[in-house]
């Protein structure tokens, strides 16, 4: 990946110059191939990759900006060079064939951002049309006002970490594919734009999906996979929070529980004090009734300020949790998944739409029309009933 990340500039300054049954509890089989690409997860690349992405150059990657559009240019660009294509397409076409661009309003300004889509198709014949769908926001808070000299909201760990992540995994499933060892299941790897301004570009994604939402086995949200909300604590430097909805995800995350256990990563997993407060991209898709986990190190002391640097992640600790999720992935990739309590099927939508619960005067309130929370910006959700028999 150093020497794809090295490649891919020559791409990206010209353009930034211008513009409910529990899975069985059994002992998960050996992974059949993937120890050594599990291996290609290195401390050493994800650091390089994440103190580009997240450097002064770009400015905070705030949404709609030319600095977030040129991270996007960049992500394309790599898997560009990892021959990872967008989907629908192969790797011969433009940058642009990644992009799925979206409008984005900005006071009086008309803005556009954009989620950069990457494709692995899987390897089963009766497989590959399921999908899972991995997920990390590349955008951030811009530039903004700051008690000390630094007004740049680098945004390294929220969501450089989870965006560098997602590049250092796709490497090593290409990797894997391309010596007979690649996943069942198709992997679809979704950069978000605009998630800071209420999760705009996943729900964007939701409402106008590339893959039929009914096809999509799991989802993997990664939002602030590096630094840490225990510093000095004995479990600082080796733990992860999963967030999960009971009623729809609760067989993934007792996989997820048992991959950590029998592949001897030894995270502790862990349920955070405060999970109302962990709204991330999951949520459009969780709302969906799809199933889908979150991974995150919380709301760590340097969250939504300039002090969230490159320099201030342990990129040991975040090394052991990628290391954790592409596991996990190729668990939900290739294994036969045991049904949710709560499935699409058994519900249909009621016509109204409600907000994410976050604390605003909003939050008990029905809408009747589809759109954005006035209180909070957040884009509304669908709310659902049990189909009559």
């Amino acid at each position: 990946m150093l020497k794809i990340f090295l490649l891919t500039l020559i791409f990206l300054f010209p353009l930034l110059s211008h513009g409910q049954t529990l899975v069985e509890k059994t002992v998960l089989p050996k992974l059949s191939g993937y120890e050594p690409y599990v291996k290609m997860i290195t401390e050493e690349e994800l650091s390089a990759q994440l103190h580009f992405i997240a450097s002064d150059f770009f400015e905070g990657r705030k949404a709609g900006s030319r600095q977030e559009r040129a991270i996007a240019y960049y992500l394309a660009s790599c898997y560009k060079a990892l021959n990872v294509p967008p989907f629908g397409g192969g790797i011969a076409g433009a940058l642009e064939d990644y992009f799925q661009s979206f409008p984005l309003a900005s006071g009086s300004d008309r803005l556009t951002s954009q989620n950069v889509i990457a494709f692995i198709e899987g390897t089963d014949p009766q497989l590959k049309s399921e999908v899972v769908v991995l997920i990390a926001h590349y955008d951030h808070l811009g530039v903004g006002k700051e008690t000390s000299a630094d007004s740049i909201f680098n945004g390294a760990a929220d969501d450089g970490s989870g965006t560098v992540a997602l590049l250092e995994m796709a490497e090593s499933f290409i990797e894997a594919k391309r010596h007979g060892s690649g996943t069942k299941r198709s992997l679809l790897f979704l950069h978000t734009g605009a998630e800071e301004t209420g999760m705009v570009g996943s729900s964007f994604y939701v409402a106008n999906p590339v893959v039929p939402l009914p096809r999509i086995s799991a989802v993997v949200n990664l939002d602030g996979v590096g630094g840490s909300d225990k510093p000095g604590s004995p479990l600082g430097s080796n733990y992860v929070y999963l967030l999960y909805n009971d009623s729809t995800s609760l067989p993934l995350a007792e996989l997820t529980r048992d991959a950590n256990n029998a592949r001897n990563i030894n995270l502790q997993i862990l349920k955070p004090e405060n999970p109302n407060r962990f709204n991330s991209d999951n949520k459009p898709f969780e709302y969906e009734l799809i199933p889908s986990v979150y991974f995150s190190t919380g709301l760590t002391e340097h969250y939504h300020k300039a002090s969230d640097e490159p320099g201030a992640i342990d990129y040991n600790h975040m090394t052991k949790i990628v290391k954790l999720i592409f596991t996990v992935t190729t668990e939900f990739a290739d294994r036969i998944l045991n049904k949710p309590s709560v499935t699409r099927t058994q519900f249909e939508k009621t016509g109204n739409w409600f907000c994410i619960p976050c604390g605003c005067a909003s939050d008990a309130r029905d809408f009747t029309e589809p759109g954005i929370c006035p209180d909070c910006n957040m884009r509304l959700q669908p709310q659902w009933k049990k189909k009559d028999r």
